[in-house]
């Protein structure tokens, strides 16, 4: 049924309302050491909430050749200029038709912010394999150079990922994936590597679909910081859940709610932050 629906064009596109009540990622402030001495940081920017909206738009269309385009684009735009940004993603893949099971994608992706705006240009490959009715898994991995609008940090970006899908019973299904990030910037400082583990579960229940997500990304950087006298580590954890509703339903358009809180910590405390935010996401096919 999907592949005979991208035979045409699918066509889904909707909008986020947000609140995060640290959407810049501000510390609180802290006592950090420089060369042994005691320093009082405080960061130039508050800590508080702000809110915003996500338009999205997402185009497939699966050609005779099984060429498969897909675009994405997206924008958030908040109360705060400094924090809004633009997303746009434009992609071809392709199943080996020798390997059943193994996809190759060619993408080029671009973000635009008012701090760091990058262009990616990537190749893709990913294996998935069906070991029962109920149990998929799959590996893969992507190659890019990413050039960012700080030269220092462009460079090398590979990762290597696993996943897996397993249908528990017809109402409960349980998803995880791990991954291994790497940057290789051209200034040492900005390269690092970070293995990522996320989980989840989707459950439906009383016309309810409800999914909890948890995930942590430990990022250790290569450069030893002379200003610190550490080598920084992060590890960032981030917890949400998302509810819909099949009889839930506006003109055409699904809401879903998600709500969520992230946290950094580090080893050098003015990387530290935390928020908390929510957003209802109204979305629809054709």
């Amino acid at each position: 049924m999907e592949a005979a629906e991208l035979r045409t064009v699918r066509i889904r596109y909707g909008i986020r309302a947000i609140s995060e009540s640290n959407p810049s990622r501000v510390s609180d402030g802290a006592t950090v050491f420089f060369n042994g001495v005691p320093y009082e940081y405080q960061p130039e920017e508050e800590v508080k909430t702000s809110f915003g909206l996500e338009p999205w738009l997402s185009v497939e269309r699966l050609w005779q050749n099984n060429l498969l385009t897909k675009l994405y684009s997206s924008a958030r735009i908040f109360d705060n200029d400094q924090l809004n940004s633009g997303r746009f993603q434009f992609a071809v893949a392709r199943q080996a038709e020798s390997v059943p099971g193994l996809f190759v994608q060619v993408a080029s992706d671009v973000e635009v912010r008012w701090h760091n705006s990058y262009v990616m240009p990537s190749l893709e490959t990913w294996k998935h394999h069906k070991l029962t009715d109920t149990l998929n898994v799959g590996v893969g991995g992507q190659l890019g150079y990413m050039a960012v609008k700080d030269s220092d940090a462009t460079g090398v970006y590979y990762r290597p990922y696993g996943y897996v899908d397993w249908s528990i019973t017809r109402s409960l299904r349980g998803f995880g994936r791990v991954s291994l990030e790497h940057l290789n910037g051209r200034n040492d400082y900005y390269t690092y590597v970070a293995p990522k583990v996320e989980v989840g579960l989707n459950f439906r229940s009383a016309g309810f679909d409800i999914t909890p997500m948890i995930s942590l990304t430990q990022t250790r950087y290569s450069e030893y910081d002379p200003f610190w006298g550490v080598t920084r580590r992060d590890d960032t954890y981030r917890a949400s859940v998302s509810v819909s509703h099949d009889q839930f339903n506006f003109k055409g358009f699904t809401p879903e709610l998600t709500v969520f809180h992230e946290q950094r910590d580090s080893n050098v405390a003015i990387y530290e932050y935390h928020q908390t935010g929510a957003f209802v996401s109204l979305k629809r096919a054709y």
